[in-house]
């Protein structure tokens, strides 16, 4: 292993193979955002903090924001579609005076947010269901290493998996449930939190607000698409578009069944839709079927992060964002994958998931921090355009860019954008309920906090090393995809290769 800041030159001569369609990496995002599961997960959650009004005009809300955020970052990937995606964003728009510390910075926020979703499908025991975790994890990294042929295949099943399992739980729930009126569907509130009701409001929409995130996968996955400035914004839009007609269908669907919130809600499997389709169907054979279904689509959702996450470790290998950047700038010969930055997702996750056998309010403080990373690094570029002026995008534009919003049009969704992730940020770092208690209590700003110092502190010994995105300068992305890109061998080289760069306008 290279030692940090070593300039030894990667060995590797592989190079990532653009095999990815607009349907198979929009599939490959869904497979992450699985969002009508993940309104199922949290139902547990919204009941006390604002029920159907906070779950169900939340959800419409949050999916109008999001596809606001995934337009502006659309625009930007139509522009420069490399793995890096946000932080090389953040690298072309600021000025030189700015830019490699914001793009370190911003680089630090997504790395920070690289971690796969811990299986938690069967709530048996702390052991078991980390068990289960690795379990999965381990079959998902080795199909990342060796199964990256059937890559595309495979996230296009995962998108219609998932799109079949809600399909056959929607239809077994209405065929087979009691349900409940209109009344409660459309217009119930109920507030349990001791907060005042427009802030339980909030905190409930906050649960819809997790279950359209991540799906920047697609802009780290643009190095293996065969047209990714056209293809990137249409696979992030069409993932919130499909997010949003099954969450909403399928929130109606739980809505309408949900005759007996409190045995629901106090179900032993801890998983509430587990419950609700064990009370539809009478039937644990039924309920167990069904629950496998989900289960897949988790796994897929699992393979899904560790791809992402791959290209984007080894995007900021190469630009030299990270520790050991030359061991991990690394494409295997032949696998044609970053296998080192594989092996890297899947023994910090591994370590990371020890913390679920601790103190609950530990991994959920992670868990909580991941998310509010990923938002960050949503803002930091849009807050950068903002700051800049839309004017600075038609440097890089022409008639054949494919994705372009128009100054107006472009500067109002960047503003709801903007204010949607950097609002829901702050909520997210707020304690669910009153009074608060050690056990209770959101340590979430405990754990950015430690992470800022340790940022903070590698970027005054190391933040020389950092190069930023040399290729975004030298061959505008034209270049770039589906080569082996190698790092510099010598300081004396960055010097010349810098000095000889054009300097974006």
């Amino acid at each position: 292993m290279a030692l940090l800041g070593s300039n030894a030159t990667p060995s590797g001569d592989g190079a990532l193979q653009p095999r990815l369609s607009t349907l198979s990496t929009m599939a490959m995002a869904f497979a992450i955002l699985n969002t009508w599961i993940a309104l199922a997960g949290s139902i547990g959650l919204v009941l006390p903090s604002g029920s159907s009004v906070a779950l169900l005009y939340g959800f419409i809300f949050c999916v109008l924001c999001c596809f606001c955020v995934a337009a502006s970052l659309g625009e930007l990937s139509s522009i420069w579609p490399t793995a890096g995606g946000q932080y090389h964003f953040v690298y072309a728009l600021c000025t030189e005076r700015w830019r490699k510390p914001m793009d370190y910075f911003g680089s630090q926020f997504i790395s920070a947010a690289a971690v796969v979703a811990s299986n938690g499908s069967y709530q048996i025991t702390p052991a078991r269901t980390y068990g289960i975790f690795v379990a999965v994890l381990v079959f998902t990294t080795v199909a990342n290493i060796w199964g990256n042929r059937i890559l595309g295949k495979w996230n296009d099943a995962a998108l219609y998996w998932s799109i079949f399992g809600v399909v056959i739980i929607s239809i077994v729930l209405l065929s087979m449930s009691d349900k409940t009126s209109a009344e409660f569907v459309f217009t119930n509130f109920n507030n349990e939190t001791g907060w005042s009701d427009g802030m339980a409001w909030i905190l409930g929409l906050l649960q819809s607000a997790l279950s359209l995130i991540a799906f920047d996968v697609v802009l780290h996955m643009t190095e293996e698409m065969p047209n990714p400035s056209r293809d990137a914004p249409r696979a992030m839009l069409y993932s919130i578009v499909i997010g949003g007609v099954t969450g909403f269908a399928f929130i109606l669907v739980m809505l309408f069944c949900l005759v007996d919130p409190d045995t629901i809600l106090s179900t032993p499997t801890g998983m509430p839709i587990v419950e609700l389709i064990l009370q539809a169907t009478k039937s644990r054979a039924a309920a167990t079927i069904l629950s496998l279904m989900l289960s897949v689509c988790f796994i897929n959702g699992t393979n899904a992060s560790i791809t992402s996450v791959s290209r984007l470790l080894y995007a900021m290998a190469r630009d030299r964002g990270i520790v050991f950047h030359n061991y991990f700038a690394h494409i295997q010969s032949g696998l044609n994958v970053p296998v080192r930055t594989i092996m890297f997702c899947f023994v910090f996750n591994i370590l990371f998931g020890l913390l679920y056998l601790g103190p609950v309010v530990a991994f959920s403080a992670y868990v909580a921090s991941c998310t509010i990373f990923l938002n960050m690094s949503y803002s930091v570029p849009i807050l950068v355009l903002l700051v800049r002026g839309r004017k600075v995008l038609a440097n890089y534009q022409s008639a054949k860019t494919p994705f372009k919003m128009g100054r107006v049009f472009g500067l109002i969704v960047n503003i709801i954008a903007a204010l949607y992730v950097v609002v829901t940020s702050v909520f997210f770092c707020f304690p669910t309920f009153l009074p608060v208690t050690g056990n209770n209590m959101n340590y979430v700003c405990v754990v950015i906090g430690i992470f800022a110092m340790v940022v903070g502190v590698y970027w005054i010994f190391f933040g020389k090393n950092f190069l930023g995105p040399q290729d975004l300068i030298v061959a505008e992305f034209d270049g770039v995809v589906g080569r082996p890109v190698s790092t510099q061998n010598s300081s004396e080289e960055d010097k010349a290769e810098k000095g000889s760069h054009r300097e974006l306008k």
